[in-house]
């Protein structure tokens, strides 16, 4: 469901239903900051937001007119100007499929979610040498661009040494230049002190390792490249935008299953305010919380059960 809908149910189970923000005990905007933190707890709890290929995003305005074209680092990846389709969601979904059907090179594809169009690059097929930067080109309407250079593709300088992370990745598990044929070790700076005491002196040459810092929000690669190279990273990561009172039609980015857990967190919080008397009541905040915590438990154990390596190593059925 939207976020709407959403706040609707909290407000239905928190007997908040009728009347306008002025009237009820809890407004909108304080829901959708429950729920904004509900859906970052439940990605980063159960890893349920992985990227591969993300390198920024979209995000449309406005009621006419049309995006005229759209680039990523001057190559333009959409075959027509697109026009306003009697709202932002179909208008970001026509835009996504014109940049689906076209081939460019290097070549991207979209996904639309709400008003936002997020751009993919596609593997093997070339990257631009300074980096990602999105533009589009609108007339009366309006497509914010938003780039996110360190989150599933980055592009390496001869010698450098120290890349950027974006501030959503909870977790890099795959770091791959595109280069060489495998995947590289992700490791830790005591691992390499321990291993190789003078790595950080090393010269340039083939990569080998990458240290994330994810607290610094940096990733460090050893050695440092002898060329220009794109990296490659799958990442799970947080949402890309917050919910907000302005984004009551978008869905949340995690999964509709989870929907209605996050209504267990908001009813969970909405119960510790102090405000008035109504509100405030520790007993059933705490059940709430409770039933949240309980569904985490149940989707992480489904998770383990359901991972590649369980379902090879489980003993076959009729064998227990």
């Amino acid at each position: 469901m939207n976020l709407q809908g959403i706040l609707n149910l909290a407000h239905k189970r928190l007997f908040d239903e009728k009347g306008v923000d002025a009237k009820r005990l809890f407004a909108d905007w304080e829901l959708v900051s429950y729920a904004d933190d509900a859906e970052k707890e439940i990605a980063r709890e159960l890893e349920c937001l992985r990227d591969t290929d993300t390198i920024g995003y979209l995000t449309l305005a406005g009621s006419d007119g049309q995006i005229n074209s759209v680039s990523v680092s001057t190559i333009v990846i959409t075959s027509a100007a697109v026009p306003f389709a009697s709202n932002l969601f179909t208008t970001a979904a026509n835009l996504a499929a014109n940049i689906n059907a076209y081939t460019s090179e290097p070549n991207y594809r979209a996904v639309a979610r709400g008003a936002l169009v997020i751009i993919k690059a596609i593997p093997n097929t070339g990257f631009p040498a300074g980096g990602y930067s999105l533009t589009a080109s609108t007339t009366t309407m309006t497509a914010a661009a938003t780039d996110l250079p360190g989150l599933c593709r980055q592009v390496v300088s001869i010698g450098q040494r120290y890349l950027p992370l974006d501030s959503r990745i909870l977790r890099i598990t795959r770091f791959k230049p595109s280069a060489q044929a495998r995947p590289i070790t992700l490791t830790t700076r005591e691992y390499m002190d321990d291993m190789f005491p003078i790595w950080e002196t090393y010269a340039n040459g083939t990569i080998t390792y990458g240290i994330p810092e994810y607290e610094s929000n940096e990733l460090i690669i050893s050695s440092p490249s002898d060329a220009v190279e794109m990296i490659e990273q799958s990442v799970i990561r947080l949402p890309l935008v917050d919910l907000s009172i302005a984004t009551l039609e978008a869905p949340p980015e995690i999964a509709a299953k989870y929907h209605d857990a996050m209504v267990e967190w908001i009813m969970g919080k909405a119960y510790t305010k102090r405000d008035v008397l109504e509100t405030f009541d520790p007993g059933r905040s705490a059940m709430h919380m409770n039933e949240f915590n309980r569904r985490m438990a149940e989707w992480k154990k489904q998770a383990i059960w359901a991972s590649p390596g369980q379902q090879v190593n489980s003993i076959p059925p009729g064998l227990m």
